[in-house]
């Protein structure tokens, strides 16, 4: 079983969740839980330093992010005059 616990355990968990949330919020709570653990799944996917390793790249490249121009370096100001 996961995380070591037995099937009564995960049977009274369930109880204590349709207690605390109804039986009308478990699925909402579920599905939450799920949509959280997705995007830390993803994340964690899109900073996977085996594949960083493997294209040589510092950054890991994102086909859905705009292009980005660095800005041409500006010449010095001079200070003004103060006489």
């Amino acid at each position: 079983m996961p995380f070591g616990l037995g099937v009564w355990e995960i049977v009274i968990l369930l109880g204590v969740l349709a207690l605390l949330f109804g039986a009308k919020g478990v699925p909402d709570v579920a599905r939450r839980l799920g949509v959280g653990v997705r995007e830390l799944k993803d994340a964690v996917e899109e900073v996977d330093p085996r594949r960083m390793l493997e294209s040589g790249d510092e950054r890991p490249h994102r086909p859905d992010a705009p292009a980005t121009r660095r800005p041409e370096p500006r010449e010095p100001r001079e200070p003004p005059d103060s006489t």
